[in-house]
């Protein structure tokens, strides 16, 4: 599927990017508002939803909330908690749940039943409908799990269900074709499918270095090679971190 087939897809820059629309509705769930985004799922009778901790925003009165424990080494190896909150309905009639990211984001659904495994960021993940496990993605290339910004340890979400994750600012996605490259920055990466290759590439010659050490930029750019889909934020949390909480002067 390209980018432009989307159904996800809003505006699209020359680089083949395009901006995911901030209303989208699928056939049980509906997402609403233009920032800090709401997720309203509809549960039918039995039906139970996923839940990261302090997510909910508000439920219909015959839904309820169950804790289970799992020993998941992917969830604790990847941050995810191992008590799970599910909610489920327990009503007669189909109940509604609205949930929302800890901080100001966007709710990007993923169908991993199209899109097969995908690779997010670590605590980008806010809740699932269906069948969807949070399994791990090693990477054991030097280079990428050592100068990268992922790590070595990184949360893959597969299954038939829907997943989705949250990240801020305004979120672009792509369809690369194969062998197609596009290089990000590091912090901007949301999500790859896995049949996405990730590598890193160094910024070359006195001009680079003049980038590095006076203009910002980072060492390392992430190197992105399709076939698949990628995600990227114009707001990552950890740079919203730092725009709220600046290092003080002097170290102070």
């Amino acid at each position: 599927m390209s980018s432009t087939d989307n159904p996800m897809n809003g505006e699209k820059d020359d680089a083949g990017l395009s901006v995911i629309v901030s209303h989208e509705q699928g056939t049980n769930y509906n997402i609403l508002g233009s920032d800090c985004q709401v997720v309203n799922i509809q549960l039918a009778a039995g039906d139970a939803v996923e839940v990261s901790p302090g997510a909910m925003m508000h439920h219909g009165p015959n839904i309820y909330a169950q804790p289970k424990c799992t020993c998941s080494c992917g969830r604790y190896c990847t941050g995810e908690s191992n008590v799970r909150i599910e909610f489920q309905n327990k009503g007669d009639s189909p109940e509604n749940i609205g949930l929302t990211a800890n901080y100001p984001a966007k709710v990007i659904p993923l169908h991993l039943e199209e899109l097969g495994g995908v690779v997010v960021r670590k605590q980008s993940y806010l809740c699932a409908v269906g069948h969807v496990d949070i399994a791990l993605s090693m990477d054991c290339c030097s280079s990428t799990c050592c100068l990268g910004d992922l790590g070595f340890v990184r949360q893959k979400l597969i299954g038939s269900g829907i997943a989705f994750i949250t990240a801020g600012g305004t979120v672009l996605e792509k369809t690369l074709g194969d062998g197609e490259k596009l290089l990000v920055d590091q912090e901007s990466l949301v999500g790859w499918q896995d049949t996405v290759q990730l590598g890193l590439k160094t910024y070359a010659g006195c001009l680079g270095c003049i980038s590095i050490c006076a203009g910002g930029e980072s060492c390392f750019l992430a190197s992105l090679t399709g076939p698949g889909r990628i995600y990227i934020t114009s707001m990552s949390f950890s740079k919203w971190h730092r725009t709220l909480n600046p290092p003080l002067p002097n170290g102070k």
